[in-house]
């Protein structure tokens, strides 16, 4: 029987899942991929991120400084 898994225990996600899990768009994602800023995999015609290296991209995205 296959089990639904919660987004937030998945080990690899796709580009969708990616824009649903947080507040950047497919063309950002796209572009961090093709500048080396975000790693990605490929398994056949899907293109997969390690839902670790997607927590990693968006820590090291620049901080809001205070006003």
């Amino acid at each position: 029987m296959h089990q639904q898994t919660d987004i937030s225990e998945k080990f690899g996600l796709s580009i969708d899942e990616c824009v649903a899990r947080a507040p950047v768009g497919r063309t950002k994602i796209y572009e961090a991929i093709g500048e080396g800023l975000l790693p990605a995999r490929k398994c056949g015609r899907r293109t997969l991120i390690l839902a670790d290296d997607f927590k990693a991209y968006l820590a090291s995205l620049p901080l809001v400084e205070a006003a």
